[in-house]
């Protein structure tokens, strides 16, 4: 599908249940993709960049105006309704522009993000976390690789995925990047109890510039 992509700055602010205001920066990537397919002229995209520069800052006005409160001490929640603002007003805004919505990513400053796109469920989300992880094999070289956890949200779901990442990681035992992608493998598809799962996880060589998706 083709697909034109914007992205901009904004801080948002959080509070859970029991903790007080969080402020967080997000690069926010939204997705159009025209309902016609075609090339819009005077632009050279597929979706007026005028028009999509105005939703954006619209968007931005009211996250950065907004306090969103979560109903537990998890952020899910919040960030549930953070994503359910943006997706329902950029949409509406691309209606009458004859385009359509195909992906939001909120990737936060510190080293995850939080995404959806048209093949899943309004209630559907994804969250993505990253591990470091230092590799000192006996009589080689060292490497540092970043391990990308995708996670598919359930409905209503409060776990922490970055600590469930952590806690699946404590229990490998690692000694080079075979063992890595092998028990990386087999990883994908743990599912928590929430009904939330381990959709993927991306290995990347950091000294080399690769990334495996297992």
């Amino acid at each position: 599908m083709l697909q034109f992509v914007r992205e901009i700055p904004i801080r948002i602010t959080l509070k859970g249940a029991l903790s007080s205001r969080r402020g967080f920066l997000f690069h926010l990537a939204a997705g159009f993709s025209p309902k016609s397919g075609r090339i819009d002229p005077l632009s050279g995209m597929t979706v007026n960049l005028m028009d999509v520069d105005q939703w954006l800052g619209a968007l931005k006005a009211e996250l950065e105006r907004d306090l969103f409160v979560s109903k537990s001490a998890s952020l899910n929640h919040a960030l549930a309704e953070v994503m359910a603002v943006a997706r329902l007003k950029l949409a509406e805004n691309a209606e009458p522009a004859d385009a359509v919505l195909t992906s939001l990513t909120f990737r936060e400053e510190r080293g995850w993000s939080f995404q959806w796109n048209s093949q899943q469920s309004p209630e559907q989300q994804r969250f993505v976390y990253s591990h470091f992880l230092e590799l000192v094999p006996q009589g080689q070289g060292s490497q540092l690789l970043r391990l990308d956890f995708v996670w598919c949200r359930f409905f209503d779901c409060e776990a922490d995925y970055q600590h469930e990442g952590f806690r699946l990681l404590k229990g490998l035992s690692l000694s080079g990047l075979e063992d890595v992608l092998a028990q990386a493998a087999s990883l994908k598809g743990h599912k928590l109890s929430s009904g939330s799962s381990l959709e993927s996880i991306r290995v990347n060589v950091l000294a080399e510039g690769v990334c495996l998706s297992v």
